[in-house]
């Protein structure tokens, strides 16, 4: 079990929190330690108490969109800094159930459920789950209501066979029958006692109880045909594209599942070569993105992405440029007084460079700003800044700035847009740093000169918000873990 579940168990337990884990107790196992939500059925009366002991246990609320919110439901992410692992949290004050993307029928058996409730000792540890009768009689509701007409010729899903096997063994008919006829009708009853009697492997042998359900639970539902398939066709198309801007890799400035209600975060990761910063973020992205809306942006002017008139740009000067030859040009631009007509060519293309550059970048600042006010987590591969100029993404044009015409005008229109990115700062500035040996080991291409001058670089950078400076020398895991533990902080 991660330790932060314990913990949120634990502090249960002390502030007698009334819950039970009320669904798919067959793998409780895998939800205890974060690899599946954990779907809880709380006391509403609790509430006041249950938020206080849920953020005392370190947990979030984030906000689901309208189109991904059902009734007495609440989402909260807990973060585990050991394993490096977010996990979620399905809080459900009421029962609300039904077909996929409505849910539409909120039942009152709350105070039943929990009042039958069995503390389980699983190998990861004890908690309150709910009884294997109530937890059968769920599931074959739950399953026949969420039939669709194109599900006729489905078999019922694996998952779903394993639970009714795994509850066949820890129940028995009679007791689910009682269990039906407490909850709904003698009909409903009826029905579920005859499917008990069955082999069910095809969802078609489910449709008879969905029609006795949809018949004793009209008073559970607000909807009715119309308005419930307008519903659930509009959240499901929603989802759909959702689904498919992520798996396809899309990145959206808008939010289409969760985000926090105190609004979005910008975190910047600065660090020298060698520091695992292409690997890091990859991690959090990876890691956030399970459960909620993340934005990630390249501000640098390196290998990430970049406008389309830079890009040919940065094939050409991959083939004829080199960190050699812009040496080279530097040291003649600033101590010869008679250029050559390679240095002059060199110095006219880090201009126009220089130019695309900084339009890139206050357009990629205006979406992040964006992205930040529609409540998303934002993640940021450098960050412009002016604490050392013409290196280590500062300004390239800085020379000009005291000189003559139109090149001190450019000179200063670009001073103005990395100095823009300090007056709407990102709210966490993580540094990674590493040894030089072993940046050096990592990247055998730099050298050492070059590590050190991109560690002091990065060292000088400060926005006025929150930063934070972590060895990414140690094991991966630990360093992905502070690294998330800074951003769960301001999160």
């Amino acid at each position: 079990m991660l330790k932060s579940i314990q913990l949120m168990l634990d502090n249960f337990e002390e502030n007698n929190i009334e819950y039970c884990h009320w669904k798919s107790n067959e793998h409780i196992e895998d939800a205890l330690r974060g690899d599946t939500d954990l779907d809880i059925l709380f006391n509403p009366a609790q509430r006041t108490i249950l938020e206080y002991t849920l953020c005392k246990s370190g947990l979030k609320r984030f906000r689901a969109m309208p189109l991904m919110q059902y009734n007495a439901i609440e989402d909260y992410i807990g973060f585990d800094k050991e394993t490096a692992k977010i996990w979620h949290l399905h809080l459900h004050y009421r029962l609300s159930i039904g077909e996929k993307h409505l849910k539409g029928y909120t039942v009152p058996w709350t105070e039943y459920i929990l009042s039958r409730r069995l503390l389980v000792d699983t190998t990861e540890g004890k908690i309150y789950c709910s009884s294997a009768d109530d937890e059968f009689f769920l599931i074959l509701v739950r399953m026949a209501l969420k039939l669709r007409w194109r599900d006729y010729w489905k078999k019922i899903g694996k998952d779903d066979l394993l639970e009714i096997e795994w509850l066949k063994e820890h129940t028995s008919s009679s007791s689910v029958i009682s269990v039906a006829e407490k909850m709904l009708n003698v009909s409903c009853a009826c029905e579920i006692e005859r499917l008990l009697q069955k082999n069910l492997n095809k969802k078609r042998q489910l449709y008879s109880l969905q029609k006795y359900l949809r018949a004793g639970m009209r008073r559970f539902t607000p909807y009715n045909r119309f308005t419930s398939w307008y519903r659930r066709t509009v959240r499901e198309l929603y989802w759909l594209f959702g689904g498919i801007k992520r798996r396809m890799g899309m990145s959206s400035t808008k939010a289409t599942r969760r985000v926090s209600p105190s609004g979005g975060t910008v975190v910047a990761l600065l660090g020298c070569d060698g520091a695992g910063k292409s690997t890091t973020l990859a991690y959090l992205k990876k890691e956030f993105n399970k459960k909620i809306d993340v934005y990630s942006v390249y501000l640098g002017s390196g290998d990430g992405s970049s406008s389309l008139i830079r890009k040919p740009m940065k094939i050409i000067a991959k083939r004829v440029g080199g960190k050699g030859v812009g040496r080279t040009m530097e040291k003649e631009l600033y101590e010869k007084k008679k250029k050559s007509i390679k240095a002059r060519l060199y110095a006219l293309s880090k201009i126009i460079w220089a130019v695309t550059l900084a339009s890139e970048k206050r357009k990629k600042l205006k979406k992040i700003t964006m992205a930040r006010n529609n409540g998303l987590l934002v993640l940021v591969d450098r960050y412009p800044q002016i604490a050392v100029m013409g290196f280590s993404d500062g300004p390239l044009l800085t020379r000009y700035l005291n000189g003559k015409g139109f090149l001190k005008k450019i000179s200063h229109w670009e001073y103005r847009i990395y100095k823009h990115a300090y007056e709407n700062p990102p709210d966490l500035l993580v540094k990674l740093m590493v040894p030089t040996d072993i940046a050096i080991q990592r990247k055998p291409e730099m050298t050492v000169e070059e590590i050190e001058n991109k560690k002091a670089a990065v060292r000088k950078i400060h926005t006025g918000k929150a930063e934070v400076e972590i060895d990414t020398s140690r094991d991966m895991k630990q360093s992905f873990g502070d690294v998330m533990q800074s951003i769960w902080e301001v999160i």
